[in-house]
């Protein structure tokens, strides 16, 4: 009997304990990938963020909405994933989610440029009201290029330039060719110096428009307006100063484009009360550190003057092109020195890491200086120990997704390299750079592109937002009141964007 018993645990026992045993492996798998998951989440960059029920309804509808989206796209076989954003840009605007990120508050705009903010057909439209406004109809030569644009006094006009009014009138189809040339496009990819060229041939065709005091003034107010239009409540503009002038007085003082958008912006809190200003004294990577020297005295000084308005210091320009933060030591390690001779702080917002190169070390230096945002840093996850000093110190990465591809950084915004900052903690907020260069207003394009390439939820588009204003350079105060308006804004949105998708 006893044998026949031992013969039943052969045939059957045994092969019960082996699943037993694969039962107790596979639930030890199960719960080592359940561990690692929440290990992962636990580092990403909201990982602090908790939605309410309305957020969380959102969150499931947006998703959705996003899946639905990328269905229909697969249906009608649109290369989405191989597209530039010009051609992108009308699936956008056509789509049901464009509709839902418009109506969201965006915070703050941290990083965009003096000559970059205002929509190009307004630009066109506005400066041919002006009599002496004139354009460049030849072909290029060292001092002009075909379709810039300027003011003149009708005794002074260049050779070469005619009334942009009355070259609109008598050729139709000059307008849409200067709008061409005053929007940088990716649709032909051509070299990646070509696409610098290009781009700074968009800014050099307006750049003698913006010191005419009357245009620079309509030229603000429009962008800002665009902006509020789009829910950003907050800009911080990297800013080149020029002196501004007029036919009557000539030449102003630098600090006249100062106390003149103070003086747009109360014409903005007319209709948004609550928008705020805050220029980045900035100068180019080009230049030589004696010059640098000089720039920063200017900036110092301006700052001593306009404490509320002039928040920091940074240098742009192509990083390939231009010197390194790093050969600009000298002038880094005289900043306590200004600061006690102006009794004013100069924080630096500096552009680094503008690049696909590992040779591109501009990331370095960032964690050693007094530098709470990084523009752009694409190149930051080439440097693993800078990122983790980054993400330690609470600094920000300013993250451009729609310049980034235009200018070539990224193909495929999949492969954004911000999709491996926010999943390694390290903070980051959306910005436009160039929205006029680009071809389009706003802020909704760029948190759309990051919504969909990134994978991105209403948590994550939460804790961008704030960021925008957690990290910007309004003080204590202004920070505090900022917030307060954010979260009512953030919670009206959340609470009609549930009510317009049910």
């Amino acid at each position: 009997m006893m044998k026949k018993y031992l013969s039943y645990i052969l045939l059957f026992g045994f092969p019960l304990f082996g699943c037993q045993n694969k039962v107790a492996g596979q639930a030890a798998y199960e719960q080592n990938w359940k561990l690692l998951e929440q290990e992962n989440s636990a580092l990403a960059f909201d990982a602090d963020i908790k939605l309410s029920d309305a957020e969380t309804a959102l969150d499931k509808k947006l998703f959705q909405m996003r899946k639905q989206f990328l269905a229909e796209t697969e249906t009608q076989k649109l290369p989405l994933f191989s597209r530039s954003f010009n051609e992108l840009k009308p699936l956008i605007e056509t789509s049901k989610l464009f509709d839902v990120l418009q109506m969201m508050p965006k915070g703050g705009l941290l990083h965009t440029h003096s000559g970059g903010i205002t929509n190009v057909d307004w630009i066109i439209s506005a400066a041919r009201k002006y009599k002496e406004c004139y354009v460049y109809d030849q072909k290029d030569n060292d001092q002009f290029i075909f379709g810039q644009l300027a003011f003149f006094a009708k005794e002074n006009v260049p050779q070469g330039f005619v009334s942009l009014d009355k070259k609109l009138i008598s050729d139709p189809g000059f307008e849409s060719k200067l709008k061409e040339l005053l929007i940088l496009k990716r649709d032909n990819l051509c070299s990646y110096t070509d696409y610098w060229i290009e781009f700074e041939k968009r800014f050099k065709r307006i750049n003698l428009l913006l010191p005419y005091r009357p245009f620079f003034k309509e030229y603000y107010l429009k962008g800002f307006q665009d902006l509020a239009k789009d829910h950003v409540q907050h800009v911080e503009i990297r800013f080149i100063f020029d002196e501004l002038y007029d036919f009557q007085h000539g030449k102003y003082p630098l600090k006249t484009s100062i106390t003149d958008l103070q003086d747009v912006i109360k014409e903005v809190h007319q209709s948004n009360p609550q928008f705020t200003l805050k220029l980045i004294y900035s100068s180019f990577k080009f230049l030589d550190p004696a010059s640098i020297d000089k720039q920063l005295e200017v900036a110092f000084g301006l700052k001593k003057e306009f404490p509320d308005m002039i928040s920091g210091f940074d240098l742009v320009a192509d990083e390939a092109a231009g010197n390194s933060i790093y050969s600009f030591q000298n002038n880094w390690t005289k900043l306590n020195e200004l600061s006690k001779k102006y009794e004013v702080d100069m924080p630096l917002f500096l552009h680094a890491g503008e690049s696909n190169s590992v040779l591109n070390k501009n990331v370095l230096d960032i964690s050693i200086l007094n530098n709470q945002r990084i523009g752009h840093g694409l190149n930051l996850i080439y440097f693993p120990k800078s990122m983790e000093l980054i993400r330690k110190q609470g600094k920000l990465v300013e993250v451009s997704p729609i310049s980034n591809q235009i200018l070539g950084y990224v193909s495929d915004f999949r492969n954004h390299p911000a999709r491996v900052l926010l999943s390694n903690g390290v903070q980051c907020s959306i910005n436009s750079d160039d929205p006029s260069v680009y071809g389009y207003d706003g802020l909704s394009y760029d948190f759309w592109v990051a919504f969909v390439y990134w994978e991105l939820d209403v948590k994550a588009l939460k804790k961008l937002v704030f960021n925008s204003i957690n990290y910007s350079s309004l003080n204590k105060d202004q920070k505090k009141e900022a917030i307060v308006y954010l979260n009512k804004q953030w919670n009206d949105f959340i609470q009609k964007a549930n009510q317009k998708l049910n």
